[in-house]
């Protein structure tokens, strides 16, 4: 679609001159969030380019108020570096290690300059600076980060560092672009909203499920004719066959919608989500019903049960509630009866939220836990955690505090046993305070304390599991 791919080729020019000019120590991009992946990606292949003399190092991680991220960035700058000396040294080249007083200050901004100091001081020719790719994945406070910026630019140490900071409406940057003048480069990579609908109207008008071949993209293509065989072609053997049947199998891929079955169903998929798009409800969920049943036709069971919960996901935007509750509990039958639990738990988890959207919470909560224990089969610990705690606070809203008291501890002894990002980013320590609440609330104030410690140990990344290593 040319409204996705026009801001992608401003973004690579400016790129271009943004590697020749290096007298240019900053790169701004702001991307929009659908083009933020893609953006990234074709920052990080420009270190590709025969001009250019640079390492890029490539550094996602958030920028929040709570914690701002330099520790981790100056650890996988560091991580990167080294993984490159080895590689290189493979090869036969040489790159410097790190040597000298390693980075001592209890500062996070300040420690995370000293390594970049080291890391340039470790370059070697043909190599003449490096540049520093400050993409985080979210930013809760632009000035901050413009202001941490501003202080690695002015330190004198760094001035071979160069900077392409990749932010999604959240930095305007304004100090930096005036105090940088002309030494600061500003790059808009967004989608064009009216002509990505145009894009959009057009793929619609082109997409029809009923023709054969080219015909399905918009191509001038007779009815009823199919492409012949080349001269020479042959149809693979009953052996070769099976090989690949195998090789789709091991990738993920059912065999029986790998063919023409596959892309048809294909097809019908992106017309629904056209439709529903420009507001056609009904016309949608008739065209998702149409990929869910040739799924269901090929046999390819966990692809129809995933075209299943589109369709009733569809259904609920169209607003047919009672069509979607009735196609999310045959989600639900079924998978159960094939061994998908992944699916039986996102099936039961939208039931739970329709239930609980009514005000029935003995119902929600049920759901909940049906879809905790279904995640648990799953192995998706933090759908399960979060399941537990939902199911919980529907008991509690329903006055059911032994059950609630159950569902709580089920998602702490699930994020206990947990491995510590599993732990920290789940939702086992809220579920612990509010479960600490209720326990202070019938004066129970020793277990409830252990219970907010608990939560701390937690959201520390210390579960059970690994808290006996320290």
């Amino acid at each position: 679609m040319e409204s996705l791919a026009k801001p992608l080729r401003t973004l690579e020019d400016d790129l271009r001159w943004f590697v020749r000019a290096t007298e240019v120590r900053l790169l701004h991009v702001t991307a929009s969030a659908d083009l933020r992946a893609a953006a990234l990606k074709v920052v990080a292949g420009m270190e590709a380019l025969p001009a250019n003399r640079s390492p890029f190092t490539v550094l996602e991680d958030p920028f929040l108020r709570a914690d701002h991220g330099w520790s981790w960035r100056a650890r996988r700058m560091v991580e990167d570096w080294e993984g490159r000396v080895r590689v290189t040294a493979e090869s036969g080249l040489e790159l410097g290690s790190l040597s000298g007083q390693r980075p001592a200050s209890a500062d996070p901004l300040a420690a995370f300059g000293g390594w970049l100091d080291l890391v340039l001081s470790a370059l070697r020719p043909p190599l003449e600076g490096l540049v520093v790719v400050l993409a985080p994945t979210r930013v809760e406070d632009g000035a901050a980060f413009e202001s941490a910026l501003l202080e690695l630019l002015r330190r004198p140490e760094l001035t071979r560092a160069r900077f392409v900071a990749v932010e999604v409406g959240e930095a305007a940057l304004p100090r930096l672009h005036e105090e940088l003048g002309s030494a600061a480069l500003r790059s808009r990579c967004e989608r064009d909203d009216a002509a990505f609908a145009d894009d959009l109207n057009a793929l619609m008008r082109s997409v029809d499920p009923s023709l054969p071949g080219p015909a399905r993209a918009g191509a001038a293509w007779p009815r009823g004719v199919i492409v012949p065989p080349r001269p020479g072609e042959r149809e693979p053997t009953p052996e070769q066959q099976e090989e690949v049947d195998i090789e789709l199998a091991a990738a993920g891929v059912s065999p029986s919608l790998a063919g023409a079955a596959g892309v048809r169903m294909q097809q019908y998929v992106i017309a629904a989500a056209l439709h529903l798009r420009e507001g056609n409800g009904p016309t949608a969920v008739d065209c998702q019903r149409q990929a869910c049943h040739l799924a269901y036709e090929a046999g390819a069971k966990r692809e129809a049960l995933i075209q299943h919960l589109v369709l009733a996901g569809y259904e609920l935007a169209a607003e047919m509630e009672a069509d979607a509750v009735r196609e999310y509990a045959s989600v639900s039958e079924r998978a159960s009866l094939w061994d998908c639990p992944l699916e039986a738990a996102q099936a039961e988890l939208a039931l739970a939220v329709i239930a609980a959207r009514h005000g029935r919470q003995p119902d929600a909560a049920a759901h909940y836990v049906r879809s905790a224990e279904a995640a648990q089969r799953a192995d998706a610990t933090g759908l399960a955690i979060e399941g537990w705690r939902l199911a919980g606070q529907m008991a509690a809203h329903a006055g059911l505090d032994q059950r609630a008291a159950e569902c709580f501890g089920r998602a702490i002894e699930l994020a206990e046993d947990a491995a510590p990002d599993v732990a920290s980013s789940s939702s086992a320590p809220r579920a612990a305070r509010q479960l600490a609440e209720r326990l202070r609330a019938k004066g129970l104030g020793a277990q409830a304390d252990s219970l907010e410690h608990t939560a701390n140990r937690l959201e520390e990344g210390m579960p059970r599991s690994v808290a006996g290593l320290y």
